[in-house]
């Protein structure tokens, strides 16, 4: 009896806070079995074959609305990194921001996941674009052999972070209405790293044209890092440089026929340094090419992928066998509405001095190829 009552009282406690808020929880777990071989290096290491679980971009979001008045809402998201593979992989932050929104857009303000790096979500059928075969593996990255980069707190002289797609702190953001299928957005970071020396900052611009009921979008993206020293991590080592200013460009689009739908996509990337020692290079450049295709079947669909970076070049010159080209293809069967079987193959070939890779690869010397094979379940809720 006396359990039954304290059973109540705090389901008392819980049940008014609740019934007062607009609350959701939802996520997706994306769990699977992954074999994956990077081949031997230039340096002569042997290669390496490992089998593991990968969760992927498994997450748990709690959401929140609270209706203001005259349109508008304040909006509360806090999105959890979920790795259910491991022991210590306790739930951090991901994608979080309060803001609010209305008819004229959106005002946020967290930690984002700037619309540089999502507008290449779209041209990836592989179900995550930092998943295996993600085209995350060639674009965003000048092949530093580097698969994701959060944050861009930790950067300075000599820490070298080099990814564009990437998750920055301390992030103020703009999201546009629907304006007859243009919208775009701006990311900006502010000065919460600042010191003496430095002031690493991020701003990202992004624009899409897709007008509703219609086989076509087109977008444009730009962003630009001030201070995160991108070329010393490419360098290796710090370069002597006491400012940088970082650029990359993104054009894609995309046309569905059918049950078919085609997707394109051009980079550069482009990383300058000021003040560097003489003889070393200031300035970094490479663009890369992507194409996919997604064929949608009465029990899923099949995705393929292609990828080609083409080699960097310095303001001292070419910088020789640094290109890569990737390979992927999945099929994606539906159990259900909310659960899905996986089946994922990809390839990364590295010239001898090139770095990319794939998200799990047990190694990463210049000149290892990188295989992977993904089959998992994602559940979605």
């Amino acid at each position: 009896m006396k359990k039954s009552l304290i059973a109540a009282a705090v389901a008392g406690i819980f049940a008014a806070p609740a019934a007062m808020a607009d609350v959701t929880i939802s996520g997706a777990i994306n769990l699977g079995i992954e074999l994956v071989k990077s081949g031997s290096d230039t340096a002569g290491n042997p290669s390496l074959t490992r089998n593991l679980l990968n969760a992927n971009y498994s997450n748990m979001n709690i959401a929140s609305t609270d209706d203001i008045g005259n349109g508008n809402k304040v909006i509360f998201n806090y999105q959890l990194v979920v790795q259910p593979q491991n022991t210590f992989g306790n739930p951090v932050n991901r994608n979080s921001y309060l803001g609010v929104a209305g008819t004229w857009g959106a005002f946020k303000m967290g930690t984002n996941e700037n619309v540089y790096e999502r507008h290449m979500y779209q041209a990836d059928p592989l179900d995550g674009a930092l998943g295996p075969g993600g085209n995350l593996m060639i674009l965003g990255t000048p092949g530093a052999n580097t698969a994701f980069e959060a944050g861009q707190l930790s950067c300075g002289p000599g820490a070298g972070c080099v990814g564009f797609y990437r998750r920055t702190d301390q992030t103020i953001w703009y999201e546009s209405p629907n304006y007859n299928g243009f919208t775009f957005e701006v990311d900006y970071t502010l000065s919460a790293a600042k010191n003496n020396t430095t002031d690493p900052k991020v701003i990202s611009l992004g624009g899409k044209w897709q007008p509703e009921g219609m086989p076509f979008y087109v977008d444009l993206a730009y962003e630009k890092h001030d201070d995160l020293f991108g070329i010393d991590k490419i360098a290796g080592a710090s370069l002597g440089g006491n400012s940088s200013s970082d650029t990359g460009v993104q054009l894609g689009g995309g046309y569905m026929m059918g049950d078919i739908g085609l997707h394109a996509r051009y980079e550069q990337l482009k990383y300058k340094e000021d003040g560097v020692t003489a003889g070393n290079p200031s300035e970094y450049k490479r663009t890369a090419y992507w194409f996919a295709v997604k064929y949608n079947l009465p029990s899923g669909y099949v995705g393929g992928e292609l990828g080609f970076a083409q080699k960097g070049k310095t303001n001292l010159g070419d910088v020789d066998d640094t290109g890569a080209k990737m390979f992927g293809i999945g099929y994606f069967h539906n159990l259900s509405k909310q659960s899905q079987l996986q089946f994922i193959y990809a390839r990364t070939d590295n010239e001898a001095a090139a770095t990319y890779t794939q998200a799990a690869a047990p190694l990463g010397g210049a000149g290892a190829d990188h295989q992977v094979l993904h089959v998992g379940i994602k559940h979605t809720f």
